[in-house]
């Protein structure tokens, strides 16, 4: 069972913020000026846009974004078992691999990375309780783990019940590609959890508005709504057309791309969200944390979807075996769709259905995948 409710104490915790206080309504004592939330538009540097009275900027993306620069030299370790990474595809190491998932061992080559204190593990799956939140970094201890043993077949031919390549395809004896079951389980376990479960749920928005974190420029609840940014993107700007560089990384790669009309309106929706903490208002901040958690947690039902109909439609096994790979990745992380009220026993359902067949890829019928398609169709009202 997925945990809905986060107590802000456990929100101050996660970030090393150790302030009780809340700011329970809009008559809390105002820490800034007033801010004119319409002069905001899609080409406003969120980074830019909210100062102090002494002009300096209030917002720090700097642990979020640390984390998903993790998550990016994780990704591009895993991407080596793939034919067209190296000329060659490589083998993986399991220590690694687990490396890179709970910062040990120096592997990070990004500035500050090895010795920030983060990792990528200690906050997958962090809104749940412990015995919940651990069955998850288990689950992807274990998938790690079986990618390095699947890399050990990276040159032999996959078939049914032995692991090996199809195509430039990685796969399990099940003709699963274990890489991408991993990254998008990731981004629903870290990304949308952190941001829909930690930081934007509504308790969390009643973190203290009326001072600053003492040796900070920023207020509490100010900061959280710019960790939940900074998981989504390390741009000043967040692009929102999947056709302009730089392109986004891993969430909003996929709200791009699968959820593109909402894209710009989860980019404002940051921008006013904030613009209304800074004006505290309570209600224009709660406006705003539904419209980003909404759109975000659709992109991820509607990436579930469009990876299992890219697998009834393709002609050839590899390339079935890539959508379906995605496909479970992203079913996975529908237990971190808290809003639209999905969970793990909703997400597992999904999971066994199409993983039951004896040979996976090999055995999977439409009548399987359909069965997926349409329960997150209806749970998440896609047409």
């Amino acid at each position: 069972m997925t945990f809905k409710f986060v107590p802000a104490a456990l929100v101050a915790l996660a970030f090393g913020i150790t302030s009780c206080d809340k700011n329970d309504t809009d008559s809390a004592p105002a820490l800034r000026a007033k801010l004119d939330a319409s002069t905001l538009t899609a080409t406003s540097k969120y980074t830019e846009s909210f100062k102090d009275a002494s002009g300096q900027s209030t917002v720090d993306l700097t642990t979020a974004n640390q984390r998903l620069d993790m998550f990016s030299e994780l990704n591009a370790y895993m991407a080596l078992v793939a034919a067209a990474a190296p000329a060659t595809p490589a083998t993986l190491d399991a220590a690694k691999l687990r490396g890179y998932y709970t910062n040990t061992g120096n592997y990070f080559t990004g500035t500050g990375l090895n010795s920030s204190g983060l990792s990528l593990r200690a906050t997958t799956a962090a809104s749940f309780p412990a015995t919940n939140a651990e069955t998850v970094r288990v689950y992807l201890d274990q998938q790690l783990t079986k990618l390095a043993t699947t890399s050990q077949s990276v040159n032999s031919v996959a078939t049914p019940g032995s692991a090996g390549r199809l195509g430039r395809y990685l796969v399990d004896e099940k003709g699963i590609e274990v890489n991408q079951v991993i990254q998008k389980a990731l981004i629903g376990a870290l990304l949308l959890d952190q941001i829909d479960n930690v930081l934007l749920t509504d308790n969390a928005l009643k973190a203290n508005n009326s001072k600053v974190v003492d040796g900070k420029a920023y207020s509490e609840l100010e900061h959280n709504w710019d960790l939940a940014y900074g998981y989504l993107t390390s741009n000043a700007i967040m692009t929102t057309d999947i056709n302009l560089t730089p392109r986004e990384r891993f969430l909003a790669g996929y709200l791009n791309e699968k959820n593109g009309a909402a894209s710009p309106g989860v980019y404002l929706a940051f921008l006013k969200g904030r613009a209304a903490i800074v004006n505290n208002d309570a209600a224009g901040v709660k406006t705003q944390a539904d419209i980003i958690r909404t759109e975000l947690e659709k992109t991820i039902a509607l990436s579930a979807v469009s990876y299992l109909s890219s697998w009834k439609s393709a002609s050839t096994l590899d390339v079935k075996a890539h959508a379906l790979g995605e496909g479970l990745g992203f079913i996975y992380s529908l237990r971190f769709s808290t809003k639209y009220g999905a969970d793990a026993a909703f997400s597992d359902n999904l999971l066994a259905g199409l993983t039951s067949g004896t040979n996976g890829t090999w055995s999977l019928t439409n009548a399987q995948a359909d069965v997926a398609i349409n329960a997150i169709k209806s749970k998440f009202s896609i047409q």
